[in-house]
């Protein structure tokens, strides 16, 4: 076998390797997602008030137009994100007060072509931070990369409308 063979093969047998590793056992802090009964998905006009029986929403009355999956420094409207939630997306929501660099530790989390995420600030978040899929929420106390990762590996494109198409549309990072 040549030099040049053995390095193709060795990377093949590399990238296999890769591919057939299962991914990392959940982090402990998985065990308290909570579950919420499924309020249904229907389309409300406009300006209707809903009642959510999770805060933040995981499922429930929405708008008729999701919100683009990316980083946004202004809050995103719940019947917005509900439907985003809808179509699989997964919406990581802080409390504004939280320091820069923690704000900074969750924008900069490396997202990949299949993750089909909105991170956003939140008012009034009933913790420092809250993870939400489709009838499921996670609210943490601090920003852990790994926990957030989790959470969207686990529970991200798991929805009433299958997989998520979401691209990364916003960034509004300084």
């Amino acid at each position: 076998m040549t030099a040049g063979a053995a390095v193709i093969l060795g990377g093949a047998v590399g990238i296999a390797w890769d591919v057939a590793r299962p991914p990392p056992p959940p982090p402990p802090e998985l065990e308290a997602v909570e579950t919420f009964p499924d309020l249904g998905a229907q389309h409300v006009a406009d300006g209707t008030s809903v009642e959510y029986n999770s805060d933040p929403p995981t499922s429930g009355p929405h708008s008729a137009t999701p919100a683009s999956c990316g980083i946004y420094r202004q809050p995103v409207p719940d019947v917005n994100q509900v439907h985003s939630l809808e179509h699989g997306a997964v919406v990581i929501q802080y409390d504004p007060a939280l320091p820069e660099a923690e704000i900074s530790l969750i924008e900069d989390i490396d997202w990949g072509p299949t993750d089909e995420v909105i991170v956003a600030p939140r008012p009034g978040n009933p913790a420092p931070v809250a993870l939400t899929s489709w009838t499921r929420l996670l609210l943490v106390t601090e920003v852990d990369v790994e926990v957030i990762t989790a959470f969207d590996r686990e529970f991200g494109n798991m929805s009433p409308e299958g997989a998520a198409v979401c691209p990364m549309q916003v960034d509004e990072r300084p």
